[in-house]
């Protein structure tokens, strides 16, 4: 059985708390938060203990896990006092906000010999899950074409968002998620370029970037934060071949906390027939901090999300930026 401390109970937090609540081998026993709780959601489903300092929260030796689900801008100061103080550390995407800074948390990781998992969550959606194994098999073999939008407004949880040096704005809070899902199904990228436009405060809050690929595909991928207030939050993903094409479609309600209130198509095209794709409804946030918990308790290898895989993803997402800022193509050198 894992213990584990979770760090903030905003909307992250409250989430990773509903998926730990579901899961056998772990428990929530301390949560880090400096808000009065009130909410009956929690406090009927949580018994352990709130502590108002996150030093109270690594002195305790019960804890074998932080879960970090605090402001970007956090995350690496928050990280390196899990990792010295032995703690093993699931810590929310974007793992920070550059190449840089991913770099000295990999190293203090190291150092300490203690594991991270970064929270790239489509990789255990259901839906990108059969997208992934589709390609991995002769139902979707060599895709050349994907793709990918996820629109929403702006977070209305926190106005943190907003704010460039605090989140990166849409390209570290959305666009994150497709970046990583394409690089994790077509492999390295040769280019990308990219264009954008900034909210009034200097952050990018809608961007569209094209990756050439070292395989020769190209995808285009479409992230927003500037959606008017009755759009629908909305993801989609589309990868094809010259004979086959999965496609995805979700559109929720205005925003993505209300996730349950959606519209979903997922079909299959061949040039015989169009099906549609049945998946088993899963919680991706469970089946995504059960595997973390498993990895740590089992000492298995995490060969869905490796650290590795986290790093390129910050590597491209700093060349997208480059792209944005200098309105220019930016090659891809050796990673």
């Amino acid at each position: 059985m894992q213990k584990i401390g979770l760090v903030g109970l905003g909307f992250m937090g409250k989430t990773h708390l509903r998926a730990y609540d579901s899961i056998t081998n772990c428990e929530v026993t301390a949560i880090y938060t400096r808000s009065n709780v009130v909410d009956e959601d929690i406090t009927q489903m949580y018994n352990g203990s709130f502590v108002t300092t996150y030093d109270d929260l690594l002195k305790d030796d019960a804890i074998d896990i932080v879960d970090i689900c605090l402001p970007t801008y956090l995350h690496e100061e928050f990280i390196i006092k899990a990792a010295n103080a032995g703690k093993h550390i699931i810590c929310e995407k974007p793992l920070t906000l550059t190449v840089e800074s991913a770099k000295r948390i990999l190293d203090i990781i190291r150092k300490n010999e203690v594991r991270l998992f970064v929270g790239h969550v489509l990789r255990f959606w259901p839906e990108y899950k059969k997208i992934k194994s589709y390609s991995e098999s002769d139902k979707l073999t060599n895709i050349d074409v994907v793709h990918a939008k996820r629109l929403g407004q702006k977070p209305k949880w926190s106005n943190w968002f907003q704010h460039p040096e605090k989140s990166g704005g849409a390209l570290f809070d959305l666009h994150i998620h497709d970046i990583d899902f394409v690089t994790y199904l077509l492999g390295e990228v040769d280019c990308v370029y990219a264009v954008g436009t900034k909210n009034d405060i200097g952050a990018w809050d809608h961007i569209m970037t094209t990756l050439s690929f070292k395989n020769k595909s190209i995808a285009y991928v479409e992230a927003s934060h500037r959606m008017a207030m009755k759009f629908p939050f909305t993801m989609s993903f589309r990868a094809q071949s010259s004979q086959r094409i999965v496609d995805f479609h979700f559109a929720g309600a205005e925003n993505i906390e209300n996730m349950q209130a959606s519209n979903n198509q997922f079909t299959f095209y061949t040039n015989e027939k169009k099906s549609t794709l049945e998946v088993q409804a899963q919680d991706a946030f469970h089946n995504e901090l059960s595997y973390f918990v498993d990895c740590i308790e089992h000492k298995k290898e995490n060969t869905i999300i490796p650290l590795t895989d986290v790093l390129y993803t910050q590597f491209i997402l700093q060349a997208i930026e480059q792209s944005l800022e200098n309105n220019e193509k930016v090659s891809i050198p050796q990673f």
